[in-house]
């Protein structure tokens, strides 16, 4: 049986569909835009425009709201076009090397905590070694939480953040 989607979300449905999955771990990545209200839905109807064909992502996140594009059984591209399997992407709108505002970094939190409660998926960083290991396929299924290098904050205290709102919701 399959697990509903969040609920209390905005949906803007994404253009550019990829193949079904089934989640197992959260990639995080920056929009390279501000993060002022409004961004998201800027974002999100860029990638509901039918010219788009080459990207697409599950939410957005700015400081006013959060917004689905996709649903998270079927796969995302991101820019680079080499999309993760099995991946819930997350593009939240700060440009690096500025920091995601407190207010974005709260709401992705909240965010990915009940995504991570809702798909059963840990509570763990994957990366350097562990992004390596997770990426071979043995590992997927173990999944978490993926943040890139150019996250601008500490990801360990992003993962703090994600842990209080997911103990928060028990």
């Amino acid at each position: 049986m399959r697990k509903k989607e969040l609920q209390g979300i905005g949906f803007v449905e994404a253009y550019h569909v990829g193949p079904r999955q089934r989640p197992t771990s959260i990639y995080l990545k920056p929009s390279f835009t501000t993060g002022d209200q409004g961004a998201a839905n800027g974002i999100a109807q860029a990638w509901h425009n039918p010219n788009n064909r080459t990207n697409s992502c599950h939410y957005v996140v700015d400081e006013a709201q959060t917004l689905r594009c996709l649903s998270v059984y079927k796969a995302s591209y991101p820019i680079d076009k080499t999309p993760y399997k099995n991946v819930i992407s997350i593009t939240v709108c700060y440009d690096p090397p500025d920091t995601p505002s407190v207010k974005v970094a709260q709401h992705t939190a909240r965010l990915v905590a009940r995504l991570c409660k809702l798909y059963d998926i840990k509570l763990r960083l994957l990366d350097g070694d562990l992004f390596d290991k997770w990426s071979l396929h043995r590992w997927r299924t173990r999944g978490g939480i993926i943040i890139k290098d150019y996250w601008g904050v500490s990801a360990e205290a992003f993962l703090v953040l994600v842990q209080i709102e997911y103990r928060s919701m028990q």
